[in-house]
């Protein structure tokens, strides 16, 4: 929270909750889906469930990257 009481913008604001990310991957665009665990002026960090035997583990993603970042849907 700021000084005057107002929460943080988003997407500061969705740190530790599901988020949705779109993000250039080469010429392809790829989607990511995850908890959101920093911001700050150079990206952010997402902890992307594994498969099979691969753990979660953090992803860094830098702005220069991402096309959008959204709160997951409850749908």
């Amino acid at each position: 929270m700021s000084e005057t009481g107002r929460s943080a913008p988003a997407p500061d604001a969705w740190i530790g909750r599901a988020v949705e990310l779109i993000f250039v991957s080469g010429s392809s665009t790829e989607y990511a889906h995850g908890y959101l665990e920093e911001v700050n002026d150079r990206g952010i960090v997402l902890t992307v469930e594994g498969h099979g035997e691969y753990p979660a583990r953090p992803l860094f993603f830098p702005w220069s990257a991402d096309i959008q970042i959204s709160e997951a849907s409850d749908g």
